[in-house]
């Protein structure tokens, strides 16, 4: 059987769009264009005959990428771990490390992670969690699924930035399923360096994100709300500790049986998140909500420090932190709502942008950075979709189409 490699999109270009929050609003600046890399197949083929890229992630210096790669792209077809050096475009290690299967899902493909240490390095290939050092990619340790709950494999995990804590999500094969659903799993919450499990318990939906230290969990909850499933920050052995809405609703009631979506939300912080309508329309076109939100969280209170509407504001639910939480980026595309009410051509404008929002006091427009035109189909795991970015910001990484683009600029 022959798998999908990435999640896919309509072939645009991406425009990079890089906000600062300063002391007041200011008028976008001209800036230099960023250097781009791009790293695909060719990279891989003195070591692998015939290369097919499953995921990636970017070392928090930016310096370095690791990919998990197949040799082929049909099921048993071996799998590798190689760590390339950006600078050089050299592999600098590679391993062997087991064999591809595919679990009956495009949403749910291999992963590979940095810990926070970034001295190992996290592989699941759906069969496996397992635990590598960075620098012999030696297996040092496995993570096993909850053995009570019957035969379950892994099907997504995500990792703290501050400490070496991994929130696992194991289930059972998926099927087929309609195109918006949650997937109940049992989540395990394991110390990395110890293989130790911290907290378990039964999910309703996958963990969307992990705070810094590893103690709070941001997982969708049931029922929906006007249709839209809100955000529940959980601790570690489950508990509910505060809902998120976002204040995001459909302009109908859905319903059950009607369009749905999720909140979305990543921790910036401990007790601060980022929180965005996901890519769902209801039946009028329209998403959820068309702003990004920074909220705090104190106890069971909420607060909504900044509301962030970007012009032409397409949300996709996609985000991420830098590991020193002063920058995140937030992928959207924006798309008119009657284009989702009719058959036809997406308009020539519509295209993926990343929106950089760095953190200091209130939102500035820094800077717009369109590049090159790329090709058109990415294909994949959830994981995929999200950009990386280095610790202070500096770089980012995005799969588009068989590649990885790395985009390098200058700090303001």
């Amino acid at each position: 059987m022959t798998s999908k490699r990435w999640i896919r999109w309509p072939a645009a270009v991406l425009a990079v769009v890089f906000l600062t929050l300063g002391p007041s609003l200011i008028s976008a600046q001209s800036i230099s264009q960023p250097a781009q890399t791009t790293i695909d197949e060719s990279w891989l083929s003195g070591l692998i005959g015939d290369p097919s890229i499953y995921s990636f992630d970017l070392s928090s210096d930016g310096k370095t990428v690791v990919l998990l790669a197949g040799a082929g792209s049909k099921v048993g077809d071996r799998l590798w771990l190689v760590l390339l050096d950006i600078a050089s475009k050299r592999v600098t290690a590679s391993q062997e490390v087991g064999s591809y299967v595919f679990r009956g899902s495009v949403e749910f493909a291999p992963q590979v992670l940095y810990a926070a240490d970034q001295r190992h390095l996290i592989v699941q290939d759906l069969q496996t969690v397992r635990v590598f050092d960075r620098e012999s990619l030696k297996a040092l340790r496995t993570i096993s699924p909850p053995s009570a709950k019957g035969p379950l494999v892994p099907l997504f995990v995500l990792g703290a930035s501050d400490k070496n804590v991994l929130a696992c999500a194991f289930g059972p094969e998926q099927e087929s399923k309609p195109r918006f659903h949650t997937t109940a799993v049992q989540v395990a919450i394991v110390d990395i360096s110890s293989g130790q499990v911290l907290g378990e318990w039964s999910s309703e939906d996958l963990p969307q994100s992990i705070s810094p230290q590893g103690d709070l969990i941001a997982v969708s909850s049931l029922p929906p709300r006007r249709g839209v499933l809100p955000l529940n920050v959980l601790d570690i052995h489950g508990q509910k500790v505060v809902e998120l809405t976002g204040g995001f609703s459909f302009r109908m009631d859905a319903g059950q049986s009607g369009e749905l979506g999720r909140v979305r939300g990543i921790f910036l912080g401990g007790h601060e998140l980022l929180l965005s309508p996901d890519e769902n329309v209801d039946k009028t076109g329209h998403h959820s909500g068309e702003s990004v939100q920074f909220v705090s969280v104190s106890g069971k209170q909420v607060q909504v420090q900044q509301k962030i509407k970007p012009e032409r504001y397409g949300a996709t639910g996609d985000m991420a932190v830098s590991a020193d939480r002063k920058w995140a980026a937030v992928v959207s595309r924006y798309v008119p709502a009657w284009v989702f009410t009719r058959d036809g051509a997406l308009p020539a404008d519509t295209v993926p942008e990343v929106l950089m929002l760095g953190r200091k006091t209130s939102l500035a427009k820094y800077a717009a950075l369109p590049i090159d035109k790329l090709p058109g189909s990415t294909n994949g795991g959830l994981d995929n979709r999200r950009p990386r970015i280095s610790a202070d910001g500096s770089v980012i990484a995005m799969a588009h189409g068989r590649a990885i683009t790395i985009l390098r600029r200058s700090l303001p």
